[in-house]
């Protein structure tokens, strides 16, 4: 449990992630990423060419997306 406190903390350090960097950190492929920005699923800056996802619209992206629902 721990260790996954210590990744939480270090998610809080990050100051926006990529599409790559948001895809390792959620074990998903980037495509997954991208396919999410592009239907809004979760807000991004766009920088340029460049885009950019903020920590708070991570946490909010999870939480929109929590399944409570308990394994039978």
């Amino acid at each position: 449990m721990r260790g996954e406190i210590h990744v939480i903390e270090r998610q809080e350090e990050e100051s926006f992630y990529t599409a790559k960097t948001l895809a390792q950190l959620l074990a998903v492929d980037e495509t997954t990423v991208k396919g999410w920005i592009r239907t809004g699923e979760i807000a991004s800056y766009k920088l340029g060419r460049a885009r950019r996802i903020a920590p708070e619209d991570v946490a909010s992206f999870l939480e929109r997306n929590r399944d409570d629902r308990r394994a039978a």
